[in-house]
């Protein structure tokens, strides 16, 4: 919605309807068939959207509402309306500061145990990096539990543990659970693979690589992504020749 566009409506509306009801009855009313009504009805229904928008309200009532004889139009309602939408809208910002944002948020201790516990000391210092590579060395640490490949680097860890070759004499693989001929088994096997591998090399790698400190944002955003790797992995099977 355009704001200033929406509050130009509403203004014009009740600076218009207050207009001719004074220069009417004086009472909320204003007489039909005038130039004034005739403007008024012609702005009703682009009047009565921008009201149905704004109060979050489908069901507006008429703000033009025919007086008994036929001879007037009541206004003071649809003026009260847009009074009231007007002032929502020109303190909407403020509102929302003071409530703060309504979108979700992510607790953090609510990530994985395996990628909070190895990064909280860190997080609570505020050396985030730091928290995000400690966490991605335990994650490859758990891998490498589970596999018994201490011998390799994460990139050929990650790329044996998750291959989709059959496993072989010591190299074990780990495996999304299913049959193999199910379309989900099909997708999240190689996804894993590509996760895993693009996880070490775009996130635990730079951590480990350079000195300047990740914002707290997008640590956060990393070690989420770090928690749902190892939630996948947790459900992987271990696959042995």
């Amino acid at each position: 919605m355009d704001e200033a566009r929406a509050i130009g409506v509403l203004e014009w509306w009740v600076r218009s309807a207050k207009a001719a009801s004074q220069d009417g009855h004086g009472n909320g009313g204003v007489p039909r068939n005038t130039t004034v009504s005739a403007e008024l009805q012609a702005r009703e229904d682009q009047t009565r959207r921008v009201l149905a928008q704004v109060l979050g309200d489908e069901a507006v009532p008429d703000i033009l509402r025919r007086g008994s004889m036929n001879d007037f139009y009541w206004v003071e309602e649809g003026i009260r309306r847009a009074e009231y939408a007007l002032g929502k809208l020109r303190t909407e910002k403020e509102t929302r500061d003071i409530l703060g944002s309504t979108a979700p948020t992510m607790q953090a201790d609510a990530l994985h145990p395996l990628i909070w516990g190895a990064a909280w000391k860190r997080w609570e210092s505020e050396h985030y990096s730091d928290a995000v590579q400690k966490s991605a060395t335990a994650l490859s640490g758990y891998v490498k539990d589970q596999t018994g490949r201490y011998e390799l680097g994460d990139a050929d860890l990650m790329s044996q543990a998750f291959s989709l070759a059959a496993p072989q004499a010591g190299k074990p693989r780990l495996r999304w659970p299913g049959n193999d001929d199910d379309l989900t088994v099909k997708s999240m096997r190689p996804g894993i693979l590509n996760m895993a591998q693009g996880v070490f090399a775009a996130i635990r790698n730079p951590a480990a690589h350079s000195t300047d400190e990740i914002p707290k944002q997008e640590a956060l955003e990393q070690l989420a992504t770090l928690s749902i790797l190892a939630r996948w992995i947790e459900r992987c099977d271990l696959v042995k020749t």
